[in-house]
């Protein structure tokens, strides 16, 4: 009963935080949430390299980060899902290095960015 009530909690706070799960999401369906929701809390907040990503004024860069990772860093693609020019996007991918401290071409700094958006959204 303990492992099903930690799924169904875990499941709702993912489909709470991502839209595209709907109102209701299913343990099986909600794929790196599972990883996450099974983390304690920080309570010191998010990722150290992601807070100044996250303040109000920077949404869209975070936004934009988000959807660069979720596409597997593919640029066009990324463009064309924020309705912006591959140009924009390159500049506000180096604004977020600039903000995170991280490299965008390292494999375990897109990970930790990745991961920290989306935790800090739960």
């Amino acid at each position: 009963l303990a492992g099903a009530w930690h799924e169904a909690e875990s499941a709702a706070r993912a489909a709470a935080a991502e839209p595209r799960f709907g109102p209701v999401a299913q343990w099986s369906g909600i794929g790196p949430y599972r990883l996450l929701t099974a983390l304690p809390r920080s309570p010191t907040g998010p990722d150290p390299s992601v807070v100044a990503l996250l303040a109000p004024g920077h949404a869209e860069l975070a936004r934009t980060a988000e959807t660069f990772l979720d596409l597997a860093g593919q640029a066009s693609r990324t463009a064309a899902e924020l309705g912006i020019h591959r140009q924009t996007l390159y500049y506000r991918l180096s604004r977020i290095q600039q903000l995170t401290g991280l490299d965008l071409n390292d494999g375990e700094d897109r990970l930790l960015l990745h991961m920290a958006l989306k935790a800090a959204r739960l």
